[in-house]
């Protein structure tokens, strides 16, 4: 009987090695036992059939027992699919280019080997584009071995790199290839062109903290964080250094919406409620006064703000006792406030692609894009073309304020008044702010 057998190798959908009894049964690997053998259990073994056949193949394939009981009926049609499939994707590994093969003709071909009892290509299609998508370079066996950077501009990257103070960092999904996690981007401000350029693009294959720690320690090789802002949001556990895009991303969370409903209705608790927003602009060293005499105040209505109260303990414990102040704070440079030219750029590649693209598809795209921003750098800083003109923003009427609150405590100072005093002049500042932010983000 075992040796009337017809056996055919082929595969899960994980990839995991599967055997084909006769086309009617499928057996995944099971056990591999000390003396090499392997073990195979039929695919109903974990279903509701508990089907209890299986079969022991030594190195060689060869049959070494055989349980060929079944409680179920062979299936014809779906292991000839689950054959077919394998076949394909065998030829397209086998590919120079797995991405041009053209597996409506590898199916048409082994259809006819396989014979009438074969599935339509429709059948198995989606599965065939999506492992077609998976595949990695021709030359690169594991995603490991992907190269770490393009040699393509690096001189200008580099330049970009460590003679410009902004740097704006994000991570896209919209245009991860299909077998990774996410793209992070890096985007330079050069303000004497008032233009935005791309100077890095990894491509992550988890959401491990470990990868992020790997490529902020391949960013910092690239720049001087000393002198570097960097805005970088959704990145809770390895932020460089927090601004106000990040601060108000965390704010925004189901405390915040609880307290809102408490505090829209009463004027002294909503402005209150907005100051918090606008701390990250004022003086660092009387943030945590100033944060305090918003508190104090707020117990007075402790009956009908404890939704709001929860909220201002949460953002002590969060953002004066976590965070370091300085990492989120913007007093001594106003310059951006939003990781807006990031998000725009992501929106900008995504409409780029009709879906998610395969690695050859993204970068091929990224070069070309990398080539017309290259080009545009070079026109600028030789003055062929235009320099960009700075339109004026609200950040321009965030900064007049802030430094009228700056001068003011300078007076203060040289008059010999009392801390107090600075602290109530900032905290004036604070309020103010609030109808430039509210402002500032109706205009967006």
């Amino acid at each position: 009987m075992e040796g009337n057998l017809k056996i055919n190798i082929s595969e899960t959908n994980r990839g995991k090695e599967q055997i084909i009894i006769d086309r009617k049964f499928k057996y995944n690997f099971s056990k591999l036992k000390k003396d090499n053998t392997k073990i195979y259990r039929c695919t109903e073994y974990k279903t509701l059939n508990k089907c209890k056949s299986f079969i022991i193949l030594n190195y060689n394939k060869e049959i070494l027992n055989y349980e060929s009981s079944h409680n179920h009926h062979g299936n014809e049609i779906n292991t000839s699919k689950s054959l077919i499939k394998h076949k394909i994707k065998d030829e397209i590994k086998k590919s120079l280019i797995p991405s041009d093969t053209k597996s409506k003709g590898i199916f048409d071909k082994i259809s006819q080997e396989i014979g009438y009892i074969c599935p339509e290509y429709k059948t198995i299609k989606t599965q065939i584009i999506r492992y077609k998508n998976k595949q990695l370079f021709p030359n690169i066996k594991a995603f490991d071995e992907a190269p770490n950077e393009s040699e393509y501009n690096k001189t200008i990257r580099a330049k970009l790199f460590m003679e410009n103070k902004h740097i704006f960092a994000d991570g896209t999904f919209l245009i991860a290839p299909t077998n990774s996690y996410q793209v992070f981007i890096t985007r330079t401000y050069v303000t004497e062109l008032n233009c935005f350029y791309t100077t890095s693009m990894s491509i992550l294959k988890n959401k491990e903290q470990t990868t992020y720690e790997i490529l902020i320690n391949e960013i910092k090789k690239k720049i001087q964080l000393n002198i570097i802002q960097i805005l970088i949001s959704q990145k809770k556990f390895f932020i460089v250094i927090l601004k106000k895009e990040y601060l108000m991303q965390l704010l925004m969370t189901k405390k915040n919406k609880l307290c809102y409903k408490e505090v829209k209705d009463h004027n002294v608790l909503n402005t209150y409620y907005k100051a918090i927003f606008n701390l990250c602009f004022i003086n660092i060293k009387y943030i945590p006064d100033i944060f305090n005499k918003i508190k104090i105040s707020c117990k007075r209505y402790e009956s009908t703000c404890s939704q709001f109260l929860n909220f201002l303990y949460y953002f002590e414990k969060t953002f004066l006792n976590i965070y370091i102040i300085k990492y989120w704070n913007y007093y001594n440079n106003i310059d951006h406030i939003t990781n807006n030219a990031s998000e725009s750029y992501n929106s900008y590649l995504k409409n780029l692609f009709v879906k998610k693209p395969s690695f050859y598809k993204l970068v091929n795209t990224i070069q070309f894009e990398e080539s017309i921003s290259y080009y545009d750098y070079q026109m600028r800083i030789k003055g062929i073309w235009r320099k960009k003109g700075r339109i004026s923003e609200r950040v321009d009427e965030i900064n007049i304020l802030v430094e009228y609150y700056k001068n003011m405590e300078a007076e203060l100072k040289n008059i010999g008044c009392s801390k107090n005093d600075i602290i109530e002049n900032w905290f004036n500042c604070l309020i103010r702010l609030n109808n430039k932010i509210i402002n500032f983000n109706k205009s967006k």
